[in-house]
């Protein structure tokens, strides 16, 4: 039971010195960063149009773009398709039922 009493109380003096150090404010020097020196200048900025495959992201996406358009005009035209083929064997199926039904109708009985 000590030891168990002493690792709590090791683990909560541990957790309250976490606590007071992220509270604690921190003394921040503002460094004077030189406008034109190419180490604080951010590169990726700068070769943005140059990167290869920055270019290469680029082109993938447009292209993704064109293809999700395509695909999505694509879907629409088979789906107005398929409903009117729908449609149309509905019909099919109406007219011959209404036929078969006249048939039955006219059939002498045997």
């Amino acid at each position: 039971m000590t030891k168990l009493s002493t690792i709590l109380a090791g683990t909560a003096v541990a957790m309250f010195a976490q606590i007071a150090a992220a509270q604690a404010p921190m003394s921040q020097s503002q460094a004077v960063v030189p406008p034109n020196d190419p180490a604080y200048i951010d590169q990726s900025r700068l070769n943005y149009t140059q990167d290869p495959y920055v270019k290469a992201r680029i082109a993938r996406g447009q292209a993704n773009a064109e293809y999700r358009a395509e695909r999505k005009e694509a879907r629409t035209e088979y789906k107005q398709e398929v409903g009117a083929a729908r449609a149309e064997r509905r019909e099919a199926v109406k007219d011959a039922n209404s036929t078969r039904a006249a048939e039955i109708r006219n059939e002498p009985m045997k």
